[in-house]
C-alpha cells in the first residue's frame, strides 16, 4: 500500500509563483520566467490600472492649482507620514461638506463651521443618547479635517481612491459605494429649514369606505406636490400612508409633512382629514350604525306576541 503525503507549502509556493510571481526558498525567476510573468494578463492589467491612476492624479492636480493657489504638490508627498490612517472608502469630502478640489481654507472653514455644533461642549443640554451621537458626528469631523487639511495625506488618500476607481474601469467591475457616516451638506439644509417660519397648515378631505373605518387599516393617498432642489423647482407625486384605527371616529384627523416645498418657509404641512363614502345600506350616526329598511306588515301583525327581520350589518354582509 503507497501513501501520498499533501505538501501545503509547496502548493502555497507553486501559487504564489502562479498569480504573483514570488518565487520562495530564495530562488529567483528565470529571465525566461520573468518575461512571461511580465506578459501575464494580470501585470497587463496592472500596468493599465497604474497608468489610468496616474493620469487620474495630474488631472487632480491641475484642478486642485486651478482653485488654489497655495496648492504646490510634490513626489515626496507619497512617501510622507500619513497625519491619519484613513478609509478610504469613505468620503471624507461629503463629510465637510466640500468640493474635491476645494482649497485648504474653505476645508478649513467648513471644520471650525461644524465642529463649533457638534463639540462636546456643546451637547450639554441634551440625553445622554443625543450626546452620543453628537460626539461620533464630531470624531469623524475630525477624521475628515485630519486627512484634508494634510497636503501629503490628501493626495495619498485621493491617490487610493483614483487607484479603485482605475481599478473598476480596468477590470469591468462596479465600484463600491462611498460610506459616508455623517453628510454635512445634508445637515446644513436640515439646519437652515429648521430654521425658517413655519409653512402653511393645508387641509386635504380624504373619503374611505365605512369598513376602513370600522376594521381599521391603512389608506394610501397620492398628491402632487412642488419640490424645490438647489434652487430648481420642479413637481412630483408622493404617496402618504394613513393609519385609521379601529372604529375611528369620523371625521379622522391626521397631520404630515410632505407638503409644497417653499423657498422662503418650511415645507408645507399637510392635514389629511378622512370622512366615510356613502355606503349601500348603513349610514354612519356617530359612533352608531343606522340601517333604513322597509317592513311589510301582516294584517295580524298586532297579535303577535313579537316582530323579527333580518338586516345586512359591516359584519355579516
Amino acid at each position: 500500500m503507497s501513501v501520498a503525503l499533501y505538501d501545503g507549502q509547496y502548493s502555497f509556493r507553486q501559487n504564489e509563483l502562479a498569480t504573483k510571481g514570488i518565487q520562495h526558498g530564495g530562488h529567483k525567476m528565470s529571465a525566461e520566467q520573468a518575461k512571461t510573468f511580465e506578459a501575464s494578463p494580470f501585470m497587463v492589467k496592472a500596468r493599465q490600472q497604474e497608468e489610468y491612476t496616474s493620469r487620474l492624479t495630474s488631472e487632480r492636480d491641475k484642478l486642485r492649482k486651478q482653485t488654489d493657489r497655495d496648492f504646490q504638490p510634490c513626489d515626496d508627498d507619497f512617501t510622507a507620514p500619513k497625519a491619519f490612517d484613513y478609509d478610504k472608502g469613505i468620503n471624507y469630502y461629503t463629510v465637510l461638506g466640500v468640493d474635491e478640489y476645494a482649497p485648504l481654507e474653505e476645508i478649513k472653514k467648513a471644520y471650525k463651521k461644524l465642529s463649533l455644533l457638534y463639540h462636546p461642549d456643546k451637547t450639554s443640554g441634551l440625553t445622554k443618547e443625543e450626546q452620543e451621537e453628537r460626539a461620533g458626528v464630531f470624531i469623524e469631523l475630525k477624521n475628515a479635517y485630519l486627512v484634508l487639511a494634510d497636503q501629503a495625506t490628501r493626495r495619498q488618500y485621493d491617490r487610493d481612491r483614483d487607484s479603485t476607481t482605475a481599478g473598476s474601469e480596468v477590470n469591468g467591475y462596479q465600484r463600491r459605494k462611498d460610506r459616508v457616516p455623517f453628510d454635512a451638506t445634508e445637515m446644513m439644509k436640515k439646519i437652515q429649514e429648521h430654521y425658517k417660519p413655519p409653512g402653511r397648515e393645508i387641509d386635504v378631505e380624504v373619503l374611505c369606505k365605512l369598513e376602513k373605518f370600522f376594521y381599521g387599516g391603512a389608506k394610501s393617498v397620492v398628491r402632487n406636490r412642488r419640490v424645490i432642489r438647489d434652487f430648481q423647482e420642479s413637481y412630483e407625486d408622493k404617496q402618504f400612508r394613513i393609519d385609521v384605527p379601529k372604529g375611528a371616529e369620523e371625521p379622522f384627523e391626521c397631520k404630515m409633512k410632505g407638503g409644497d416645498m417653499n423657498l422662503e418657509t418650511q415645507t408645507d404641512m399637510l392635514r389629511f382629514i378622512l370622512k366615510t363614502k356613502p355606503h349601500k345600506v348603513l349610514e354612519r350616526h356617530g359612533c352608531d350604525l343606522h340601517v333604513a329598511k322597509e317592513l311589510r306588515l301582516r294584517p295580524d301583525a298586532h297579535l303577535q306576541p313579537f316582530l323579527s327581520t333580518a338586516v345586512n350589518t359591516v359584519d355579516g354582509r
